[in-house]
C-alpha cells in the first residue's frame, strides 16, 4: 500500500468513526455500556492510547529500534491498565487527545519515507510485514471496529 493510500485509509476510518459519534451529547458519551462497561469516552481514550503507541512505534522504527508496541504481550491486560489510567480524565481532555494524537499520526505518516513504510523486508522485527500493516492494525482497522461498536450501542440505546 502506498503512503497516499494509507493516508486515505486513515482519513476514511476517522470519518467513519466521526460519523458514528455525530450528534451525541457529552452525557451520552459518558454512559457506560458501549463495549463492556466502557463509555464512548473510555473507548476514545482506548483509541488514543493505541494511536499514541503507534506514533511512538513509528519514531522508534525511524531510529531502527524495535517498537515497544510489539512488546505488548497481553493486550487485554494492557487495555485494562490504560482504562485505569484514563478513567478519571475529563471528556474534553480525552477529545483533545483524540484529535491531537491523530493529527500527530497523520503528520508522521505524511513525513515518513515511503519506502520505509511499504518495504516488508526493511524491519526484521515486523516479520515480513510493512509498517503500513502496523498502522492499519492499530489505527485504521481499530477505529472502524469501534465505530461499529458505537453504532450497535446507539441502536440498542435508540440514539
Amino acid at each position: 500500500m502506498k503512503k497516499s493510500e494509507m493516508l486515505d485509509e486513515l482519513a476514511a476510518a476517522r470519518a467513519d468513526l466521526s460519523s458514528a459519534l455525530d450528534g451525541l451529547t457529552s452525557d451520552q458519551m459518558m454512559r457506560p455500556g458501549v463495549v463492556g462497561f466502557w463509555s464512548i469516552k473510555d473507548l476514545l481514550a482506548h483509541l488514543v492510547a493505541w494511536e499514541s503507541e503507534l506514533v511512538t512505534a513509528l519514531n522508534q522504527a525511524q531510529s531502527n529500534k524495535r517498537p515497544s508496541i510489539l512488546r505488548i504481550d497481553d493486550i487485554d491486560e494492557w487495555n485494562e491498565e490504560q482504562y485505569h489510567t484514563n478513567a478519571r480524565r475529563l471528556l474534553d481532555a480525552v477529545m483533545a487527545d483524540f484529535e491531537g494524537v491523530h493529527h500527530m499520526l497523520l503528520s508522521m505518516v505524511q513525513d515518513y519515507d515511503e519506502r520505509a513504510l511499504i518495504d516488508n523486508r526493511r524491519y526484521p522485527w515486523m516479520e515480513g510485514e510493512a509498517l503500513t500493516y502496523l498502522i492499519e492494525e492499530n489505527a485504521t482497522f481499530h477505529e472502524r471496529e469501534h465505530a461499529e461498536d458505537i453504532r450497535a450501542w446507539r441502536e440498542r440505546e435508540d440514539l
